[in-house]
């Protein structure tokens, strides 16, 4: 089996810490402890590394190319030596063909001590769960997986890389300093990043067992609870996250550490890595990942194996895992987090099938309604508009704020956004540009955004119309003519 390249970067990482520049979508490249460098081209469909010369000497699993193709503009700045004529690439097949490369071509002292490997994927067996997967999509939301911006993989998943940038945000590691260890400051940001129970953001932390539901001892940041009163675990877990977040620590060595710290609690520890690295770490819940890890015929268990080994290897599985989503859905470029994604949902369903809860109870919440980017910036703008009618009611705060209605009800004001923006053939209104629509590529600024033509009006038919976000920013409560004759002038045509 092929080595994906998601996991071929985690080994990069692991091995040689961050890339040498930024990475763009087509490369990421690593300087070696030698001087030597090295890059990956992410959008090949093999795992294949550019190289400076020798040849390496004959290596299983790794095949010398004979063009090294080396032209891409993306091989800039640190990497540039590796545009010269001499450059060499080879194409490896598996972990452990990468790892040899990289002892001879970076030198023995650059391995890492015991790290994971992949867990054996059998593409057949894959196939067969993935039909399985489909049959119990469809059996609790009526609807088929088709894309994990859609449905009931919205629905259930996507709010986990929005809960990772708000505890980033509460962390504020970039502000930590070296004279806060074992001050407890590190340590209160770092639980406060984990017990996110944020009602305005609609955000939970059920990544990490944390709530004092069913006692102190279960709770999986204890230690970090307890170590607010013992000044000597206090400084060693601060000074393992400043060196974990800030730091050059090796993060083999401070996962174990910390896991002998905190009672070996793989969900706090798996949160940690995540908050640090999206690309590369996961969050886990044992006891669900086994379970669709054994339904896709994989075998390993993460059930009290907290230890760095079998983190990697849980991470390197699914990296290995996105390829073979690629395949059965058509979809490109499946994320790390997409791959979690689907063994979580697997997971939940596999269990709510063995309660026999997997149909939902009439009139519950429509969990699985496909919603492409145009249906979703719709639903958006009908959202927006409740929420400035419901804060727009003329009350008085420091200064009286504009009465605004809606003037017709939210199913009615879909369907006239649907028909404005057939109408305007998808295009803003005041300008012409081409909407974008929500998704993961989108410009915000792009975005349709719900116009008033009279500010001073209300939310009626024949007062609306459908421009680009940027665009309603700027007119504010601008008069409709008056601001688009001034965008006509900027475009040096006068009306």
């Amino acid at each position: 089996m092929t080595l994906p390249i998601a996991a071929a970067e985690a080994i990069l990482r692991s091995r040689f810490g961050e890339p040498a520049k930024p990475p763009t979508d087509y490369v990421v490249g690593f300087a070696t402890p030698n001087g030597k460098v090295l890059a990956i081209h992410r959008e090949a469909a093999e795992t294949r590394i550019w190289f400076q010369p020798p040849a390496p000497p004959e290596l299983a699993g790794v095949r010398l190319m004979g063009a090294a193709s080396n032209g891409n503009s993306n091989i800039n700045g640190p990497l540039q030596p590796l545009r010269a004529p001499m450059t060499l690439r080879v194409e490896v097949d598996s972990a452990g063909a990468l790892n040899r490369f990289l002892d001879w071509y970076a030198g023995a002292g650059a391995a890492p001590r015991i790290i994971g490997t992949i867990a054996p994927i059998d593409p057949r067996g894959f196939r067969e769960a993935f039909a399985r997967f489909q049959v119990l999509v469809m059996a609790r939301s009526g609807y088929a997986f088709t894309s994990f911006n859609e449905g009931l993989a919205a629905v259930w998943e996507s709010y986990k890389p929005r809960l990772r940038d708000h505890a980033r945000g509460l962390l504020r590691a970039s502000a930590w300093s070296e004279a806060e260890i074992g001050s407890g400051t590190i340590l209160n940001r770092m639980i406060e990043a984990i017990e996110i129970q944020d009602t305005r953001a609609n955000l939970t932390n059920n990544l990490v067992f944390w709530q004092n539901r069913y006692g102190h001892a279960n709770r999986d940041h204890r230690a970090l609870l307890e170590a607010g009163s013992n000044p000597k675990l206090r400084r060693e877990i601060e000074g393992l996250l400043f060196n974990l977040f800030l730091g050059s620590a090796d993060e083999d060595a401070t996962f174990d550490r910390l896991s002998k710290l905190t009672f070996g609690k793989y969900p706090l520890l798996a949160y940690l890595y995540f908050l640090k690295d999206m690309d590369r770490f996961m969050p886990i819940q044992p006891t669900g990942f086994d379970r669709a890890f054994r339904a896709l015929g994989i075998e390993l268990s993460t059930l009290r194996q907290c230890s760095w080994a079998n983190y990697s290897t849980c991470n390197w599985t699914l990296a290995a895992l996105c390829p073979l989503i690629e395949a059965a859905t058509g979809i490109k470029k499946v994320r790390l987090v997409d791959a979690h994604s689907f063994c979580w949902i697997f997971s939940t369903l596999l269990k709510l099938e063995t309660e026999g809860a997997i149909v939902k109870s009439t009139g519950s919440k429509d969990e699985g309604r496909i919603l492409g980017g145009r249906e979703r910036s719709i639903i958006a703008m009908r959202l927006s508009v409740e929420n400035t009618v419901k804060n727009a009611n003329g009350q008085i705060v420091p200064r009286v704020v504009k009465n605004k209605e809606l003037r017709m009800t939210p199913t009615e004001l879909e369907k006239l956004i649907a028909l404005l923006l057939d109408l305007q053939d998808n295009r803003c209104a005041l300008t012409g540009l081409s909407f974008q629509f929500h998704g993961p590529e989108a410009d915000k600024n792009l975005l349709p955004s719900l116009d008033r033509i009279d500010s001073a009006g209300h939310y009626e038919v024949g007062n609306l119309q459908v421009v680009c976000q940027f665009i309603n920013f700027w007119k504010g409560d601008s008069d409709n003519a008056d601001f688009q004759r001034l965008l006509m002038q900027v475009r040096g045509v006068e009306i």
